[in-house]
């Protein structure tokens, strides 16, 4: 008796665990390939944006999937960038066909730590992609803008218990990503451009040469809980492995700080004292390594102090066996070039193992070339200084340096006909699939740009290099 009431508890057993794994099985592969639409929605606006095949227009209806639409247009196919007014299920919607990549993020309330999401992510033509990941608010000042910025981590579960790697939009395999809204910045091209022009001219330490000292990144169409955000950057972070910085085993030996405030330490006017069991120090916070029991000041406290209390004589003697020269030469000339007040604040100082220089690199670039990050507009003679490159400035070899650097850059990467086209490039690509129309259709929570915006800029950028043109010659 008692092996016949074993048997029945067994199978039910067995059978509990199948259907649990069947269920498992489910949820894994449709989280893989998720049976979506290729278009967003907001319901609310009425605004429909495709980015999928392009599709004839017969006799003023649209099929896309399993959906019809009414398009009000004598049109036989959709052009890119163009508003249509299409009647669907009922409703009347302004409709785009766009180029861009779409993000379509489902999420809950927003928490100060990550919040559980569900990303969609649908490229032009392409399959759609799907990925479970956790969303935050990002940055400082900008956590106050209407149109926020944000963090993605990539999970691998919805739960979140460890994270993936996975590469989007053809940039590099990783688990964190960035979203930026560009609110306070009109065009939304000048940080996305800014980033192109520091890659183009930026140099690495020799023995660093696959490193890379800043980030890719790809416009994208936001939507966030079935409303439409309008046009964000997706891009890579700045951290240790973009940078190539060495590991930390048993002591320190890559280094990565960001200057996330005006204070002694970020603006080179005074060394204050530190502890190794504060995660913030004179401005800087620690990007790797990271933790109490990782975080030693003393490298960073000893260059300041360098900086800021050594001799003329033992600066000039001793500066290029502490900084990488090439690098802050191409650093001065990018943040006198953008007109940027990258320090103090957005900037990144960096060493890539213990026996290297250290080396800076530009973020948050957003007021810059005629704008600052309000977006008033700036003079454009400006000399951007700090007490550092004044006392680079004064050493003879800095001097003569990045006065050569700026005349060699200027006959290619810094010729004005090419900084113009990169800048009209990405504001005619943005036009031509109409993401400013888009965007002003929720001026609520997105400053758009008027017409003017980029004739001043092309106006801007010819007088800035002219002005730098006899600032450098005169050097």
């Amino acid at each position: 008796m008692k092996k016949n009431k074993v048997i029945p508890i067994t199978i039910l057993t067995l059978l509990a665990i199948l259907v649990l794994s069947e269920y498992r099985e489910r949820k894994s592969s449709s989280s893989k390939e998720p049976n979506l639409y290729p278009f967003g929605f907001d319901l609310k606006n009425k605004i429909i944006v495709y980015n999928g095949k392009s599709i004839d227009i017969n006799n003023g209806i649209l099929k896309i999937e399993n959906y019809v639409f009414h398009i009000d247009s004598t049109d036989t196919k959709l052009s890119i960038g163009k508003k249509y007014t299409v009647n669907f299920q009922g409703d009347t919607f302004r409709m785009f066909y766009t180029e861009l990549p779409i993000l379509d993020i489902k999420t809950s309330k927003m928490k100060k730590k990550y919040s559980r999401c569900k990303l969609y992510l649908l490229e032009k033509g392409e399959r759609v992609s799907s990925y479970f990941a956790g969303l935050k608010i990002r940055g400082t000042a900008s956590r106050k803008f209407p149109k926020k910025s944000y963090n993605i981590e990539l999970w691998k579960d919805e739960n979140g218990s460890d994270t993936e790697k996975k590469s989007l939009l053809g940039m590099r395999s990783d688990d964190d990503w960035m979203l930026d809204g560009m609110w306070n910045e009109p065009l939304r091209i000048r940080d996305f451009t800014s980033q192109t022009i520091w890659l183009e001219i930026g140099r690495v330490q020799d023995k660093n040469k696959n490193a890379k000292i800043g980030i890719a990144r790809k416009y994208c169409d936001l939507f966030l809980n079935g409303k439409y955000r309008g046009l964000y950057y997706l891009g890579e972070k700045i951290d240790r492995k973009q940078l190539g910085l060495k590991k930390y085993k048993t002591q320190m030996e890559g280094e990565l700080y960001k200057s996330y405030k005006y204070a002694n330490g970020t603006t080179y006017t005074k060394v204050d004292s530190f502890d190794n069991k504060s995660l913030r120090w004179s401005g800087y916070e620690p990007k790797y390594p990271k933790g109490i029991s990782k975080v030693n000041w003393t490298n960073l406290h000893g260059f300041i102090g360098f900086i800021v209390n050594s001799t003329p004589f033992d600066f000039n003697k001793q500066v290029s066996s502490k900084l990488d020269l090439e690098n802050m030469m191409d650093y001065y000339i990018f943040r006198n070039l953008s007109n940027s007040n990258i320090s103090g604040k957005n900037l990144y100082t960096g060493k890539y193992s213990k026996s290297s220089l250290y080396f800076f690199l530009p973020w948050d670039i957003d007021g810059s070339f005629g704008n600052n990050w309000g977006r008033e507009r700036k003079n454009i003679t400006d000399n951007m200084s700090n007490p550092l490159f004044d006392r680079l400035l004064n050493f003879p070899d800095f001097r003569s340096g990045v006065k050569e650097r700026w005349s060699e850059l200027r006959k290619n990467k810094l010729n004005t006909l090419h900084l113009v086209k990169l800048f009209k490039d990405n504001y005619e690509y943005l036009d031509q699939n109409g993401a400013y129309t888009r965007e002003a259709l929720v001026p609520s929570e997105i400053k758009y740009h008027s017409n003017t915006d980029i004739n001043y800029l092309e106006s801007w950028i010819k007088r800035r290099v002219d002005f730098l043109d006899s600032y450098f010659e005169n050097l």
